[in-house]
């Protein structure tokens, strides 16, 4: 079936201080700028890249509208589906220096959109967004070093808080390296930071020249999705994960526009089904961008009447476009072991159906002393089994309060598994969890 696949990515950061443009937005039940003309779109850029949201109180009225049934079946998608929403969350934590009052804490952002979609049940998902430590520890300053303790620290505890871990991952200023490329390749199949575009618009972006951030200059910019060298990420290769394109929409570089949008349909046309994605933040007003988009897209669809177009979750997307071989979803069996004082001796995970995508699951363990700690696992018997020793030599039996196991296999579904040790359990030789 010729079918665009449409996917609308939202770095979900919360709040950001800054003076607005329209000095009464805040006091407004509704968006203070949602066009309807957007011929002098250089204005419109620059009028809506001004109008941030800078309080839940005015992100909460921006998403009432938003996202409400009215707005998301505004224009149906060619299966009579409305408007879909991926919530890529990240937590701001570490940072010393916080000029533009960013959210900070562990779930914060992660809890509030968490609250939304379940209340709301419109087919919306949350996956991960994370913004490495820059050098003085500044939130409003960028980095690329991405294997830092916040990183493992903050999967560990949407594991086990949380029962969350990610199968789709946007890099924070959209800026991918090879540590964090090869973290991916661990354990999140999906990717959509893929920005390659000629409309970088250097002369303007001082911080983009020579692929100082945001550098996709060797990625297809043909809308396909591909696997990733090895050795770099924006070249076709044999890796595992699969890396996407995604556009930004109303902002100073690599912006979506018709001529890109026909690009998406025209390789639909050719047999082709295209993940067709862009971009915003929670802290801009999504009706503005999501209304310019809506404009293109009836124009476009109109050019070519045997392509259908979905509104999609990146993992459905992903699936449609670039299938996996036919295969159960993932099963794991994991088991801890205690010992005659009922302390966790060792964690065993058996791969009871499918296949983990990377080289091991993700381990996570909170001790006694509120600390959450990543750990890797060791192979069994066989290379589909793992397991873990508690000891004193990684981390004391007597210290173990909760346990998390966590993969993704190749196609996103997820096994999570996730045991408390708050109790007694000295009669106990071996639990399933």
């Amino acid at each position: 079936m010729k079918t665009v696949y449409i996917v609308h990515v939202i770095d979900t950061e919360g709040p950001l201080a800054e003076k607005t443009l329209f000095e009464e937005y805040s006091h407004q039940n509704s968006p203070a700028f949602v066009p309807n003309d957007f011929s002098n779109l250089k204005d419109v850029i620059g009028r809506h890249r001004k109008n941030v949201l800078g309080s839940w109180e005015q992100i909460f009225k921006m998403l009432r509208d938003v996202t409400s049934e009215k707005n998301r079946n505004s224009l149906l998608d060619s299966f009579g589906g409305g408007w879909k929403f991926n919530w890529f969350c990240m937590d701001h934590v570490g940072f010393k220096e916080n000029p533009r009052r960013r959210l900070m804490g562990y779930h914060e952002i992660h809890d509030f959109y968490s609250e939304l979609v379940n209340s709301q049940k419109m087919g919306d998902v949350l996956h991960w967004h994370y913004h490495p430590m820059s050098t003085y520890r500044e939130a409003n300053k960028c980095s690329t070093d991405f294997l830092t303790s916040e990183l493992h620290e903050g999967l560990c505890r949407k594991l086990i808080d949380r029962n969350f871990f990610p199968s789709a991952y946007r890099a924070g200023f959209q800026d991918v390296r090879p540590d964090s490329h090869w973290f991916r390749e661990q354990w999140i199949p999906f990717d959509l930071t893929n920005t390659a575009s000629q409309d970088l618009l250097e002369e303007d972006n001082p911080d983009l020249v020579h692929g100082r951030f945001s550098d996709w200059r060797w990625a297809p910019d043909d809308w396909s999705t591909y696997y990733p060298h090895p050795r770099n990420h924006q070249i076709p290769g044999d890796c595992r994960s699969k890396i996407g394109r995604c556009l930004n929409i109303l902002n100073r570089f690599a912006n979506l526009d018709e001529t890109e949008i026909e690009k998406a349909f025209q390789r639909a046309q050719s047999g082709r089904s295209t993940l067709l994605s862009f971009a915003g933040h929670d802290w801009r007003d999504l009706n503005v961008e999501i209304a310019y988009f809506k404009k293109i897209l009836v124009q476009v669809a109109r050019k070519f009447p045997d392509v259908k177009f979905k509104y999609a979750d990146v993992v459905e997307a992903f699936n449609a476009v670039h299938p996996e071989p036919s295969a159960p979803p993932l099963e794991l069996e994991c088991s801890v072991v205690f010992n005659d004082l009922g302390y966790p001796e060792k964690v065993r995970v058996i791969q009871k159906k499918g296949k983990i995508f990377g080289s091991q699951p993700f381990f996570a363990v909170q001790t006694r002393s509120k600390k959450y700690l990543f750990q890797n696992m060791n192979y069994g018997a066989t290379p589909e089994e793992f397991h873990f020793v508690f000891d004193d030599q990684s981390i004391l039996p007597d210290d173990v309060r909760a346990i998390g196991v966590a993969s993704n296999d190749a196609q996103g579904f997820q096994s999570k598994h996730v045991i408390r040790l708050d109790e007694d359990r000295s009669h106990q030789k071996k639990i399933l969890f």
